[in-house]
């Protein structure tokens, strides 16, 4: 786990410029051919939909079937003599690991980027109740489990992370990144019906400690499920973890687009201030100023300069890990995306600020000045010029692809994709949740 740990990874696009030798260290051009060590968890949209409705289907068989022992929704004892919790050594189906492709290359082979395979397994012909022996409860939709799975992914960073309830859980955001994406892996092959999510959140918060090197006492993740009015003892997380392994098959690398924010940060302070960078950035009023006096040199950019847009992409990448797009894209990708929509929304709030600063008579030169310090970048210039040693089709690519993640990071506000920090209709959540507690195999 701790070699796994993704604090020993930075994802550094190098400066001077790139060269064709050293495209085995980038993930930033076409991952699954440039090296990215996750690419076995990246799927394109239509593939993770029809692995999480292979996972429901699967769970709606054997609940629907008479032929499987049951778990009484009254909390009667099993035939191993447990209530069927997730401390259970022998679950209603075992834990399955498909959507990994070293596990089971097979089913991913079987699906194209069409999810055509939606349409041989259908799920029409699906048991939409459990068994009699189960009481014929109605089972829950693959789309409702997904609901159930983005809530508790929302819920992790009240558990762990800088923003935990208790200050014995309080940990880098990174854990929380990888607890969020041990998760919604596991729960691409399995169902939220066979395996408790509450213990299975819980059990990635404590298994995503291990891997970024932060663990915390298993006593605390017990105290704090109580705070969040979610109990989950002990025994019951350590057998989650257990499962929780098996789901992901054991593999426990994950990447997250933090450190290539800040690799790209430092990049663009070395490259803005050659001359071909340089005349990518411009300040407020620079223009007009160098038109007036053209001998003046131009301010150089520093660090603080670039603060703001390194803090605001953060932001991003904090809804976007809570959300299903690193398992679409590479972090590379996602942190440059999160850059440019930074600089958007940046220069969006300077010409706002400036339209009201026009219009306010009694503001001062200094808080003017404040306002209007950070320079406006040609991220795609930029882009370009750093991959000019590329084939002009394949940054093509890549800006396409930058685009079309841009406009899905915009949306994660609105709770698009599956993002667990926005957008999570409650009333809903409880719908489904007590639809679950009737035909549930767990507890």
């Amino acid at each position: 786990a701790t070699q796994a740990s993704s604090t020993q990874r930075m994802t550094a696009v190098p400066y001077p410029p790139l060269s064709k030798s050293n495209t085995k260290q980038q993930t930033m051009l076409t991952p699954k051919e440039g090296g990215y060590k996750g690419e076995e968890w990246l799927y394109s949209p239509q593939q993770l939909s029809a692995l999480r409705h292979r996972a429901n289907r699967e769970a709606r068989s054997a609940l629907s079937s008479n032929d499987l022992p049951s778990s009484s929704a009254d909390g009667a004892t099993t035939a191993d003599g447990d209530n069927g919790t997730n401390g259970s050594k022998n679950p209603l189906i075992p834990v399955s690991n498909f959507a990994n492709s070293s596990g089971s290359s097979s089913y991913l082979s079987s699906l194209d980027n069409n999810g055509d395979i939606l349409n041989k397994e259908g799920d029409s012909s699906s048991p939409e109740v459990s068994s009699p022996s189960r009481g014929s409860h109605p089972l829950l939709t693959a789309e409702e489990e997904s609901l159930l799975i983005r809530f508790y992914a929302g819920r992790l960073s009240s558990l762990i992370g800088p923003n935990a309830t208790m200050n014995r859980l309080k940990r880098d955001i990174k854990v929380l990144a990888t607890a969020s994406l041990l998760f919604r892996r596991f729960f691409l092959s399995n169902s939220v019906m066979v395996f408790d999510p509450r213990a299975i959140m819980v059990a990635s918060a404590f298994l995503g400690s291990k891997v970024e090197d932060a663990m915390v006492d298993v006593r605390f993740l017990e105290e704090g499920t109580k705070r969040m009015e979610a109990p989950v003892t002990i025994s019951e997380i350590i057998a989650a973890e257990l499962q929780l392994l098996s789901g992901v098959h054991f593999d426990l690398m994950c990447f997250h687009p933090y450190k290539t924010v800040l690799s790209y940060t430092n990049d663009l302070r070395s490259f803005l201030k050659s001359e071909r960078g340089r005349a990518l950035a411009t300040f407020p009023g620079e223009d007009e100023q160098q038109h007036q006096q053209p001998q003046q040199k131009k301010r150089p950019i520093v660090g603080e300069d670039l603060r703001p847009m390194h803090d605001d992409a953060r932001r991003i990448v904090d809804d976007a890990v809570v959300s299903d797009i690193p398992l679409l894209y590479s972090p590379g990708k996602i942190g440059l995306a999160a850059m440019m929509v930074a600089n958007e929304n940046l220069q969006k709030r300077i010409k706002s600020e400036r339209g009201e600063n026009d219009s306010t008579a009694g503001d001062g030169d200094s808080e003017k000045s404040k306002r209007h310090v950070i320079p406006t970048i040609d991220l795609l210039g930029y882009v370009r010029v750093r991959f000019e040693n590329y084939p002009p089709e394949d940054v093509s690519k890549l800006l396409g692809q930058i685009n079309v993640l841009c406009e899905m990071l915009r949306g994660l506000k609105e709770g698009q994709y599956n993002c667990g920090n926005h957008g999570v209709e409650l009333d809903k959540v409880k719908v489904v949740h007590k639809k679950l507690k009737k035909c549930k195999a767990w507890g």
